[in-house]
């Protein structure tokens, strides 16, 4: 069976480049000096490090979210990008936003939960990045007081354009913050299905909101 244009390759051609940020491994296209695959590693380190802080800061702040259209939104992505959150509610707002991140990714690693961020496969099709459902499962929700088949997706993994296709050379921070931000919109939008344009409301609405919680929690 011929796999959608989108579902791009996760494994063959990659290689696993142990972070000196954060000590873990992140898939990185095999391709490059040794120093650029570690730059990589390190940049997608600092992704994960990133998106911890800016769900973090909408932890420590549900003000900002808990009464609007999105609050569904960011538990699913708190549930899918730092499922280990809960186990540290009691020192949410004690904890440095640099151990609770450590303590949240230990745990993560501990229980298998840890989400992946990888460079994506080189293409031809414009894709930058693919916040890809891995597993994908069928719930009854409430909508209008009638009982839905609702889709969600129960696993994900985010591939990112980190590196110039044409250079080879690493994306500054910005360009990579602001395809990241893109990326976990769609998580928090839940699109579990390939649409010709994924980008309509309540797209756009979320998108205008976590790049303004994003700037406000100094990610962005």
């Amino acid at each position: 069976m011929t796999k959608p244009f989108w579902d791009l390759e996760e494994t063959v051609g990659f290689v696993n480049v142990r972070s000196t940020l954060d000590s873990l491994e992140y898939k990185v296209w095999n391709s490059g000096t040794e120093s650029e695959k570690l730059e990589v590693a390190n940049a997608l380190a600092t992704v994960r490090q990133n998106i911890n802080i800016l769900l973090i800061y909408l932890a420590r702040n549900p003000e900002l979210w808990l009464y609007k259209n999105i609050a569904f939104g960011i538990f699913h992505t708190f549930d899918l990008h730092i499922p280990c959150l809960y186990s540290f509610l009691d020192s949410l707002n004690t904890d440095s936003i640099e151990l609770l991140n450590k303590k949240i990714i230990d745990k993560c690693v501990q229980d298998s939960t840890l989400f992946t961020y990888q460079e994506i496969t080189p293409n031809n099709q414009g894709i930058l990045g693919l916040n890809k459902p891995k597993i994908i499962k069928t719930i009854q929700v409430n909508i209008d007081g009638k009982m839905v088949d609702y889709e969600i997706a129960e696993k994900r993994i985010m591939m990112l354009t980190i590196r110039n296709k044409n250079s080879g050379k690493i994306n500054t921070y910005n360009q990579i913050m602001d395809l990241v931000i893109h990326e976990l919109t769609h998580t928090t939008c839940n699109d579990v299905r390939w649409k010709p344009d994924n980008h309509k409301p309540p797209y756009t609405c979320y998108h205008r909101l976590m790049r303004k919680w994003a700037k406000e929690c100094g990610i962005l």
